[in-house]
């Protein structure tokens, strides 16, 4: 099966295009919060060497609203210009390794944190203070972080390829929202 897959909940964003698991084209993008411009011209880049594929796997967060958002977007615009099915994956599938916890920015002095094992969530992603997030932390464990200098971690983005390793657990493409979007008021203008 050949998937592209996108992924841009962190400020490193990444598309690929696997066939049975391994990388046909595979690019990475700087992708700063909420300024995803640079998205569209690498999946125009990708789309135009890709030929056919069989679905368009998007990760679906959590992270950055507008990037997920728009990445969203993206994915159910190509698939349904092709007339091939979109799923979504969460974000925190993305990295290679057996076990891990990851933990990303969530502001506010919080931070999300998940476990996974063998690629898959050992319990639902939590909204944590960075404090009470270190006590869950188990030694030899590694921890990656999506960008924020959190708890040690190694920042490290989630990465579109190794999401598309896990795409029989696809699901709806539909972003991981774990609060409210943080909305700054605008100021009264001064007369």
């Amino acid at each position: 099966m050949r998937i592209l897959t996108i992924e841009c909940s962190s400020s490193v964003g990444s598309v690929s295009l696997t066939e049975n698991d391994h990388p046909i084209i595979v690019k990475s993008f700087e992708n700063p919060r909420g300024r995803g411009a640079l998205l569209f011209t690498v999946l125009e880049e990708v789309l135009a060497d890709s030929g056919q594929f069989d679905l368009v796997l998007v990760g679906t967060g959590p992270g950055s609203y507008n990037a997920l958002r728009s990445s969203i977007a993206a994915a159910w615009g190509i698939a349904k210009a092709r007339k091939i099915q979109v799923q979504g994956l969460c974000s925190v599938l993305g990295y290679d390794a057996p076990e891990y916890f990851v933990v990303g920015d969530a502001r506010s002095n919080q931070c999300f944190f998940a476990h996974v094992l063998e690629g898959c969530l050992s319990s639902p992603i939590e909204l944590l203070s960075p404090e009470i997030a270190s006590t869950r932390l188990i030694s030899g464990i590694r921890v990656f972080s999506t960008g924020a200098p959190l708890l040690d971690a190694e920042i490290l983005h989630p990465n579109a390829t190794v999401l598309a390793r896990y795409a029989a657990q696809s699901g709806l493409a539909e972003p991981v929202y774990l609060k409210p979007p943080h909305i700054t008021q605008s100021r009264p203008k001064a007369l």
